[in-house]
């Protein structure tokens, strides 16, 4: 019996396995330069493991669903899911190598011929999934070609992944393309010479296709695979970012070295707001994986995602001013000093260089302590924001259950906050901003969602006036009616009358590159605080007003109102 294969879902598994083999070679990277830390080497091979091995087995996976038999197929759940954990103990057995400092012929070899066995045995796994009656034959020469074939890329995989690990020339990613191609073609080589291998009897059956219980679906393999370069695309993400933060920490620890006390205590500042960072990521993921939502997932890092844009602009002025700072002037100073230690007096007195000493440390003196000044002032705006990442977990109380915490907030200062939050100082100076603020004294509100919402009401405003010569937001707060009114009101783009019953909808959006997370989430935010959140426009070009509307309660005693 003779199958013939789809040749779309053939390049799909051609493609995942190159991305997969680019994604190995990167991971590469971040478990052998994170040798020094053992969580985080162990985080990067779990993850790693995980994200490759997925890539690995989606390729293989792919490529049996772009076979085809002339009888029903589809594969056994149980066996395909095994052939999926011999794919991820295969990619933990390449990073467990990597990760090694130095590498012998001997251990190369060793786990290459473990590597390629475990390739073989997901595959033959994965044909044995179809579970086929009588079952496969298999041609002896193509048999073992294939397991030469798992073999042969196994060892030139982790061979060109050793060399490449600490390339950080030039040439790195055109040298990473080029071997992600080449291991790409030999992982699919491997798989097709297999089921080249495989002899179908006529007349046979495939057990796993009876009663509908197998995986058959050729929708889903287009699935697998998006999903699949979804995650080793994430995982190529993070891994650059890790690179990127790891190389900027090492300068900037380089840089305050030689720093006053001012300047040590604004690093110990900054690894302690990354720790901070990394601890609501933490408590993130884990509210999420408790919920069971992805939806709280996306909404979070949607609403983390702009705060984290503040918290970015305050790092880059933060490591401007160390980069720019007098420290240099001031060791000259010493070593002008040092020079004339046993005629110290006498230089200061009568050198003309020994007389402007003074004054010049003097202005030393006083720019350090301005230096100082502002990086508090910017220390001070990134723990403002963290704190507000770390309430962002607690507000989602309409998948929780949680309740509300209730505190007084001035209503200014958070509408400042925001806006700080959601636009760079550089794009705030191109935009009119208007404040009309009609409350006097604070307000008894639930802080970060309000400040959630506003937030990506900010954020939306200021992509909708992107390229705008007439760019200006009017912010507005009053309370009427016993009910707090909110309202951000742009000159932007405008909305379309069809697209403003949708705006909130989890999901939409009309940006590129937008996920539509953040407005789904707003609204949510608005109902956990009974209240409504709105938006009104008079069409494209005419700008757009969303509304957020609080009932409160008046305390006269205590002159507050109560949300």
């Amino acid at each position: 019996m003779t199958g013939y294969y789809n040749p779309y879902l053939v390049i799909l598994s051609i493609a995942i396995a190159v991305i997969a083999s680019y994604t190995a070679l990167d991971l590469a990277n971040r478990v052998s330069e994170s040798e020094g830390n053992a969580r985080k080497t162990w985080l990067w091979l779990i993850a790693g493991a995980t994200a490759l091995g997925t890539g690995i087995w989606a390729m293989h996976f792919i490529g049996m669903l772009a076979f085809h038999l002339p009888i029903p197929v589809a594969y056994d759940l149980e066996l395909t899911g095994l052939s999926m954990l011999i794919a991820v103990a295969v990619s933990a057995v390449a990073l467990f190598v990597l990760r090694q400092r130095h590498v012998t012929l001997n251990g190369r070899l060793t786990a290459a011929a473990l590597m390629g066995t475990g390739i073989a045995a997901m595959h033959y796994t994965g044909m044995m999934a179809m579970r086929m009656s009588p079952g496969i034959a298999y041609d002896p020469l193509l048999f073992i070609t294939s397991i030469l074939i798992a073999l042969g890329a196994s060892l030139a995989a982790l061979t060109i992944a050793l060399r490449l690990r600490h390339d950080v020339s030039r040439f790195a990613i055109l040298a990473k393309l080029a071997s992600a191609l080449i291991m790409g073609l030999a992982i699919t080589g491997m798989h097709y010479t297999g089921m080249a291998a495989a002899e179908f009897a006529p007349g046979a059956i495939c057990r796993a296709a009876i009663g509908g219980a197998g995986l058959s679906n050729g929708l889903l393999a287009v699935a697998i695979g998006g999903v699949a370069a979804g995650i080793l695309a994430l995982t190529l993400v993070l891994s650059t970012l890790d690179g990127h933060f790891a190389v900027r920490n090492a300068r900037l620890a380089d840089s305050l070295r030689v720093a006053k006390d001012e300047a040590e205590s604004a690093l110990l500042e900054n690894r302690r707001i990354n720790e901070q960072l990394r601890t609501a990521q933490t408590e993130l993921v884990g509210a999420a994986r408790r919920a069971g939502m992805a939806e709280i997932a996306n909404n979070v890092l949607h609403n983390i995602g702009n705060v984290l844009n503040s918290v970015n602009v305050s790092a880059g002025l933060i490591q401007s001013r160390m980069r720019e700072s007098r420290l240099t002037g001031l060791g000259q100073a010493l070593d002008m000093m040092d020079q004339h230690r046993d005629t110290l007096g006498d230089f200061l007195v009568n050198d003309e260089k020994g007389r402007r000493l003074p004054g010049y440390l003097r202005k030393v003196q006083d720019s350090l302590q301005g230096e100082a000044r502002e990086t508090n002032v910017e220390l001070a705006a990134m723990i403002r924001s963290i704190e507000h990442i770390k309430e962002i977990v607690r507000t989602q109380q309409s998948y929780s259950g949680s309740t509300q915490v209730l505190e007084p907030v001035d209503l200014g200062a958070l509408i400042v906050d925001a806006l700080r939050m959601a636009i760079s100082d550089q794009v705030r100076e191109r935009i009119h901003i208007r404040r009309e603020i009609a409350v006097a004294g604070p307000v008894m509100l639930d802080k970060h969602a309000t400040l959630q919402i506003l937030i990506n009401l900010f954020s939306n405003a200021r992509h909708a006036l992107e390229g705008r010569s007439d760019a200006a937001i009017v912010v507005r707060a009053a309370i009427e009616q016993e009910s707090l009114h909110l309202s951000v009101r742009d000159t932007g783009e405008g909305i379309p009358a069809e697209n403003l019953s949708k705006l909130f909808v989890h999901g939409f959006t009309t940006r590129k590159s937008g996920h539509g997370y953040g407005l789904h989430g707003s609204a949510l935010a608005a109902k956990s605080m009974r209240g409504t959140l709105t938006a009104a426009s008079d069409g494209p070009g005419k700008g757009a007003t969303f509304s957020l509307v609080i009932p409160v309660e008046i305390a006269a005693e205590r002159g507050l109102a109560y949300a």
